[in-house]
């Protein structure tokens, strides 16, 4: 008896394109109930992929993905939230953790961390430092430091954009953005490419950084303060 495997090696063995596409949906009518989920067998991934080319969807088969969709997003709404970082996690006890959690975020935005998170000091208030950290945009290298005085609920940002060839830019945009509320804050850079906010009041609530040039636009991790 053939595995699920060496049947679907032998359906992706059909030349023609659109009875190899054909023969893909039979394959998934046949074995419905075991096929692997997204991202489990890059095989089978490209496979639909590609059959996708040369068939449409039924009404019926429309259903069943969107209704598939909508239980991924709800399973993978918890998780989204999980990823948020707890700022006042890297004044207590949870601080390494915290650290590296919020490097990971960053890692995963394509954010690269230049200047670790975690410094604590005092300039008349507790300060948490998440570090100074950098993305390439469309042309420009956007490099953001950002601090939280812990006592007084304020951010301090720095930005400083250039372009490939070291050259500043102006007019880069950056945006602080609340999760239910918003954009609460917003200031360009000025003609040495730079933008400075060292005390940008916020509220109790779920932020997160917004930096816009060129028509395109790249977001940092959300936070919690």
């Amino acid at each position: 008896m053939k595995t699920l495997r060496e049947e679907l090696a032998e359906v992706l063995s059909v030349e023609d394109e659109a009875k190899r596409a054909d023969a893909i949906a039979k394959f998934c009518q046949r074995h419905s109930d075991r096929l692997p989920l997204p991202g489990e067998d890059s095989k089978f991934d490209k496979a639909m992929w590609a059959a996708s080319e040369y068939m449409n969807l039924s009404k019926k088969d429309e259903g069943i993905v969107a209704r598939v969709t909508e239980r991924l997003l709800a399973q993978s709404a918890p998780a989204v939230e999980k990823a948020v970082l707890k700022m006042r996690d890297l004044v207590g006890s949870a601080r390494e953790t915290a650290i590296a959690a919020w490097q990971e975020m960053l890692a995963a935005t394509s954010w690269q961390q230049m200047v670790p998170a975690g410094a604590l000091r005092g300039v008349g208030a507790q300060m948490v430092s998440l570090g100074t950290f950098q993305k390439d945009l469309g042309g420009a290298n956007i490099q953001v430091n950002l601090g939280w005085m812990v006592d007084q609920d304020n951010l301090r940002i720095l930005v400083q954009a250039k372009d490939a060839e070291q050259e500043a830019l102006p007019e880069v945009e950056l945006r602080i953005k609340e999760a239910d509320r918003g954009v609460v804050f917003s200031r360009k850079t000025n003609q040495d490419g730079a933008m400075v906010a060292p005390s940008v009041k916020v509220e109790p609530g779920k932020y997160q950084l917004e930096i816009l040039w060129n028509g395109q636009t790249a977001e940092t991790p959300y936070f919690l303060i």
